[in-house]
């Protein structure tokens, strides 16, 4: 991760003082919000677990005790945070000690360990590993860390998740799925978080790279800065989360480029506004950011799913849109995300819209989705032609897909317009 460490000559004495009181006051800021959040949350759960509780739900298994209490430790935690923190930031940050930094990764750490602590307890639930997933994702974005900090950040709830999970799932299919999701997981959250970081870092060399000089900005000093901007944390996770996917399963691999390609030309031959296929192409390539949650044992299933299994599949649109609503520029396009398979004849999944009631982009991405997948090696059956899936295209139009745009996409690739 050679490219990834910062050089300690990039930042002066007096620069590297300040960098760190920027990062400490910005990472305050995220902390305590994020906090008083999860405290309310927490509170409401409290109160849910314990009208369960009252009512005869424990007897379902000991998980639901064990989350009421987990839910109370959790808010307890976030008090004595939020109160810490409110007492440390009284005192002016003149010059910048080993304490204030051990106080400014400390949400983090007990953020992440917390999270690992009720995925394992999920275990004896439902099987899934989703708060560790949302928790360390969430982290590498929200919080600026060293590379080293971060590192053992992840190896320490890495391990106790690991043993958590270990002790408490007696499922090894389920077993095996979260150890793989979860090492995936953590290499690709601690990748992101050095991304990020190190993002920062040269953002803020760039600004006192400008402020020093003291004159106007010339246009090639703005494409520098606008280069530096396109660096956020944004456009590193549309390409940060399909990695982690795709990488799970060699069937896919690729899928959602093929998928942005084909929408992308479908919104070129409709005319649409550069915007519009902004927003299309980075639905089309977060799609299906929801099967990061999915295990692996029903992802690549070679036979048909059972019901339970099916259900879990269809859930990968709505776990999409929560990974995806903690990025700000995925705003616009999370209804895209959640509705992507959603039928014209109101027979699709997870509300049923019918016609015009799907978003408009929702129902390019359909229609690309369903002809990469017919034309893509799967585990379950081989690859067709593009001709075979213009067929089912055809085939479909007006009950799975808008007729409109399936007509425009037969229109585009038909043989005489492929051929021209």
């Amino acid at each position: 991760m050679k490219k990834y460490a910062i050089p300690p000559k990039q930042l002066n004495h007096c620069d590297k003082e300040e960098f760190d009181k920027e990062i400490l006051l910005i990472n305050y800021s995220r902390a305590q919000n994020i906090s008083l959040l999860l405290l309310v949350i927490s509170i409401i759960l409290i109160f849910t677990d314990k009208d369960n509780l009252s009512r005869g739900l424990e007897n379902v298994g000991t998980g639901l005790r064990v989350l009421f209490y987990l839910h109370i430790i959790l808010a307890i935690s976030l008090l004595i945070y939020l109160g810490l923190s409110w007492l440390h930031r009284r005192f002016q940050f003149h010059k910048i000690t080993v304490k204030d930094k051990l106080f400014n990764i400390l949400f983090s750490y007990m953020m992440i360990i917390l999270c690992a602590v009720f995925s394992i307890n999920d275990q004896l639930i439902d099987g899934k590993i989703t708060i560790y997933v949302m928790g360390s994702l969430t982290l590498a974005i929200i919080n600026y860390l060293t590379p080293l900090s971060s590192l053992v950040m992840y190896i320490i709830s890495y391990i106790i998740f690991i043993v958590g999970i270990t002790l408490i799932q007696h499922d090894p299919n389920v077993l095996i799925g979260n150890y793989i999701n979860g090492t995936v997981l953590v290499v690709i959250a601690w990748f992101l978080s050095c991304i990020l970081y190190n993002t920062k870092v040269k953002e803020f060399i760039a600004r006192k790279t400008i402020d020093k000089q003291n004159f106007e900005l010339t246009e090639a000093n703005n494409k520098l800065r606008e280069s530096l901007l396109a660096l956020d944390e944004s456009q590193n996770m549309i390409f940060t989360l399909t990695l982690a996917l795709e990488s799970k399963d060699k069937y896919t691999s690729g899928h959602s480029e093929r998928v942005a390609e084909y929408a992308v030309a479908l919104a070129n031959a409709l005319g649409l506004d550069k915007a519009s296929k902004v927003s299309l192409w980075r639905a089309a390539i977060l799609h299906d950011t929801g099967k990061i949650g999915i295990p692996d044992a029903i992802l690549n299933k070679p036979t048909s799913l059972t019901d339970e299994e099916w259900q879990v599949m269809k859930s990968h649109p709505e776990r999409g849109e929560t990974i995806c609503s903690k990025l700000k520029f995925a705003q616009e396009i999370l209804p895209v995300i959640r509705h992507h398979h959603e039928r014209y004849d109101g027979k699709g999944y997870p509300d049923g819209l019918k016609g015009d009631k799907i978003p408009y982009l929702a129902r390019i991405v359909a229609i690309a989705d369903m002809v990469d997948a017919v034309i893509s090696q799967r585990p379950y059956r081989t690859a067709q032609s593009l001709a075979i899936a213009l067929q089912e295209l055809k085939k479909y139009k007006g009950t799975q897909f808008d007729p409109v745009l399936a007509d425009a996409f037969l229109d585009l690739y038909s043989e005489e317009n492929i051929v021209s």
